[in-house]
């Protein structure tokens, strides 16, 4: 007779039950380490968000916008107004000069402008070296009057700052264009060429300064040459 221990150690029905066992043990163990891997390492990623600063909160300005009237030109695109300032009349002296003028806008850049004006001429060096008995002009000759008809063109429209809270819109402009001079009994064709500055100080306001060359061909002195006629001047025009 088996020794009862033997036969319970040597049956093959009690064996395959431990070895089941085993394995449903390793299987439980795995899912277990399974389960815990994803929370390990979601607590050491919170572990490590934890340890950065906060981010720097950027303080953004509080930025007011300015109130500003500006002062355009009127809806009206025709101009008018006077000008006085200096004319240098060539191989003469340097008398005043006083005019008015006319001007119709026909774009935002381009302009026709037309002007009268008239001066009075001295001596001449030569005359004022002979003394009184040499004259050559009469008085009547010595008076010099022009007209022209120019287009312009802002070539720098822009803004002029007089303060802070203070701010007119401004032009520089060039002209060009043919007119007329009588002047020690002759009449000349004329050609002008100038720059300008404009100051819109209203909408029906400006303030001009213009420089003007009045170029015509001249034989009072000597034999007939180009003679140039430097104006200097300031004025103011109205919009209507």
């Amino acid at each position: 007779m088996e020794n009862w221990t033997e036969h319970f150690l040597l049956t093959p029905a009690n064996f395959v039950p431990t070895q089941a066992k085993v394995r449903k043990g390793a299987a439980a163990l795995m899912l277990s380490l399974a389960a815990c891997g994803p929370h390990t390492v979601l607590a050491q990623e919170t572990d490590d968000t934890a340890d950065k600063p906060a981010p720097v909160q950027v303080i953004a300005p509080e930025v007011k916008p300015r109130t500003v009237r500006e002062s355009d030109i009127d809806s009206e695109f025709f101009e008018v107004g006077a000008f006085a300032g200096v004319l240098s009349i060539d191989n003469f002296s340097s008398e005043p000069v006083f005019g008015v003028s006319a001007a119709f806008h026909a774009t935002e850049d381009f302009f026709i402008q037309a002007n009268f004006g008239m001066s009075e001429a001295g001596l001449t060096s030569f005359e004022e070296l002979s003394g009184s008995n040499v004259r050559l002009l009469t008085d009547s000759d010595r008076d010099y009057t022009f007209y022209n008809f120019l287009v312009g063109y802002n070539i720098f429209p822009g803004e002029v700052f007089f303060t802070d809270k203070l701010t007119f819109n401004s032009a520089f402009y060039l002209v060009g264009g043919v007119g007329n001079t009588e002047f020690g009994g002759e009449r000349n064709f004329t050609t002008t060429l100038g720059t300008g500055y404009r100051i819109v100080l209203l909408d029906w306001l400006t303030v001009h300064m213009d420089f003007r060359d009045h170029m015509f061909k001249s034989d009072l002195i000597r034999e007939s040459q180009l003679t140039h006629n430097i104006e200097l001047s300031s004025g103011v025009t109205l919009f209507f």
